[in-house]
């Protein structure tokens, strides 16, 4: 148990020699193993209590005593083994915890009222409002996505907004917090900041209003330049490089850099953003944006990659910048490409030139938008055999920089979920209505602002198709092969189908910013914010967090639901014959598809991919040149998982035939 007492007469004495004034110094209290050898040049102000100092901290590979050197402190906690210098106006009204670092910076200052970011509202997706989020400490991507994508219910908004009020108040406090192990270097003003465990600021300009969330296992670090005003960041997130920031949430793991300029924006997890300028924008997990001549206004994102110069234009100079646009997980934009808002681009599609009308393919996912002579052309789901698309499922798991105990993003990385699919059934319906009701000597009809030539709408049904059979029934075998030692006739696969459906729709999903869940668990949820059965944050978060828990088996729930509809049998019909006939039909699908995607990658490796190699040099040379640097078609692991996965293609329905074998009639 820490206690502190009053200075004695002989330490006042020391202190007043070391050039040290108080206004009172009865208001001081210090550790019991307290040096007042160590605290020199400083004045202090109100209450101050200082803990014990006698052992030494680590900067820059020097060993340097712990203390107070050249600063005036008012109304301070100081913790253990604290080392402060150089204050160039002071530190006032917090509480230091142990073994934080605090140097050359010119003001560390709490004002009265002071609530460290949580609170602001910010104008996300439409820049002139109407989708405002509230900040606050414990802020996420679903959370903030009821509040800016649910305000057609009114009610729900004001419960919601009570929700979260009652939780920031929990946060309030008179004096801000810097917390064990925090490092304060070189920095301009900090002013109504709270500061992590942790967590490390060097080199920043100014923080103004904000909260710096931060953890031993995950440290967050703020860096040279850096101005941020009126902020939550959450642990784990890299801040550097000049960049500017204001009215901003940065979520877990995510990197900002290189001279960033974001206003009125949300950064979920693990995104990166760069050089770029961004405003009201709603950037769910993943969302990334490298390059300097970047513009991103008033849009929602997710797992995103926008291309160098992408460019949106929110308004047509009328009514203001009141347009949005929606761009579904795993979008990318092209080099220079323009989009006019609004706009809605499905799932996992690729925007590539200009397009000056406004874009509506929310049912059209893996597609590819193009421009040819100035019209916007389409090529419903291309995307679905890029060789990319076929990455992209991998390389989010594997490039979560969130080390935090607690990650506070709930995500749902599959590329394929009842959320896409349901997206291509219905696509496939829109393309065959299209296909049926155009007549054979129209070369391009248009659909939702875009081109479709004739005789891609065949193409598309076809992709669409063979993905749909694909996840179905490769599900349908995951399933069967899981509980082969339990099923010992066809009546035991077929309650693997039969399960209380509790009035529930099955078919209709949500992207909550990286949660893939059913439609109705988010109805739920608001009803009961609505009727304050969730009346706390924590409650709210824990229902966030069952949705989350039960995906897989409410995708099983969907895939059961629409099986019978899909291929148009009844299930107490399944046999060992019907089950062949869709086995057939799934390897038929994959071969397909991982052939396509195998074509696709040969590109990679043609002829003009070699330009530019072996300069001067023979067809030879240029070949081993090319090699030398990019490798060869044999050796890219892409490539080399493709063929795996065609060998386990070809070698799983003749398994998983002679594994039913065992079931009886």
């Amino acid at each position: 148990m820490n206690t502190y007492k009053k200075l004695s007469v002989n330490q006042i004495e020391i202190l007043k020699k070391n050039h040290c004034h108080a206004e009172n110094w009865n208001l001081i209290k210090v550790g019991r193993d307290f040096d007042p050898d160590r605290i020199r040049f400083t004045e202090f102000f109100g209450k101050v209590t200082i803990g014990n100092n006698n052992n030494n901290v680590n900067i820059d590979g020097l060993n340097i005593p712990c203390g107070i050197y050249h600063a005036k402190i008012a109304n301070c906690n100081i913790g253990h083994n604290v080392y402060i210098a150089n204050i160039g106006s002071a530190i006032r009204n917090y509480n230091i915890e142990d073994n934080v670092i605090i140097q050359n910076v010119s003001q560390l200052v709490v004002e009265k009222g002071a609530d460290f970011g949580n609170g602001i509202v910010i104008n996300v997706v439409n820049e002139a409002g109407g989708r405002e989020v509230t900040l606050y400490e414990d802020l996420n991507a679903q959370f903030a996505y009821l509040q800016a994508f649910y305000r057609h219910d009114k009610d729900f908004q004001i419960k919601l907004q009570k929700l979260i009020k009652g939780h920031i108040k929990t946060k309030n406090s008179k004096a801000g917090k810097i917390c064990n192990f925090a490092q304060i270097i070189d920095c301009g003003a900090l002013t109504n900041v709270n500061v992590g465990p942790n967590a490390v600021i060097k080199g920043s300009r100014e923080l103004y209003n904000g909260t710096v969330q931060s953890c031993p296992e995950d440290p967050t670090f703020i860096g040279t330049g850096v101005i941020l005003k009126d902020f939550i960041v959450s642990e784990g997130a890299h801040i550097d490089d000049n960049s500017i920031l204001e009215k901003v949430f940065v979520g877990q793991g995510s990197r900002v850099g290189k001279s960033l300029s974001a206003e009125n924006s949300l950064l979920f997890a693990n995104c990166e953003a760069f050089q770029s300028e961004i405003c009201s924008i709603f950037a769910g997990p993943y969302s990334v944006t490298h390059h300097k001549s970047t513009l991103l206004i008033a849009g929602l994102f997710s797992f995103y990659n926008a291309g160098s110069g992408t460019n949106l234009s929110n308004h047509m100079y009328k009514l203001g910048p009141v347009h949005q646009g929606v761009f579904e997980r795993g979008c990318k934009t092209g080099s220079l490409s323009y989009l006019l808002l609004e706009s809605h681009i499905s799932p996992f599609s690729v925007v590539i030139g200009k397009h000056k009308t406004n874009v509506n393919i929310e049912f059209l996912p893996f597609s590819y938008l193009s421009e040819e002579n100035g019209g916007s052309f389409l090529i419903p789901g291309k995307n679905l055999f890029s060789v990319g698309t076929a990455r992209d499922g991998g390389k989010w798991p594997n490039r979560d920089q969130r080390r935090a105990t607690l990650k506070r993003d709930l995500i749902i990385f599959d590329v394929f979920s009842p959320f896409t699919v349901e997206k291509m059934r219905r696509g496939r319906d829109i393309l065959q209505h299209l296909y049926r009701e155009t007549p054979r000597e129209v070369d391009t009809i248009q659909y939702g602002g875009v081109n479709i030539k004739r005789l891609i709408l065949r193409k598309g049904i076809k992709y669409y198709s063979l993905a749909i059979d694909r996840y179905l029934i490769g599900k349908v075998m995951t399933k069967i092969e899981d509980h082969i030692g339990n099923l010992k006739t066809w009546k035991d696969v077929i309650k693997l189908f039969q399960f209380d459906p509790e009035h529930r729709c099955f078919d209709k999903w949500t992207d909550m910013a990286g949660l893939l869940t059913l439609s109705g668990n988010v109805e739920k949820i608001v009803q009961n914010v609505k009727s304050e059965k969730i009346s706390l944050m924590n409650d709210l978060q824990r229902s966030l967090s069952r949705a989350y828990e039960s995906y897989y088996h409410d995708e099983w729930k969907y895939i059961c639901s629409v099986l019978e509809k899909e291929y148009n049998f009844s299930y107490d019909q399944l046999n060992r014959e019907l089950m062949s006939e869709l086995v057939n039909r799934w390897e038929t699908a994959a071969v397909s598809l991982n052939a396509l995607m195998l074509e696709d990658s040969k590109m990679e490796y043609g002829k003009n991919s070699k330009i530019g190699y072996g300069l001067g040099q023979n067809e030879e040379i240029k070949d081993r040149d090319f090699n030398a640097v990019r490798g060869n078609f044999e050796n890219n692991l892409t490539i080399n998982n493709l063929n795996k996965e065609y060998r386990l293609i070809k070698k799983r329905p003749k398994e998983f035939m002679e594994m039913i074998k065992s079931i009886h009639n």
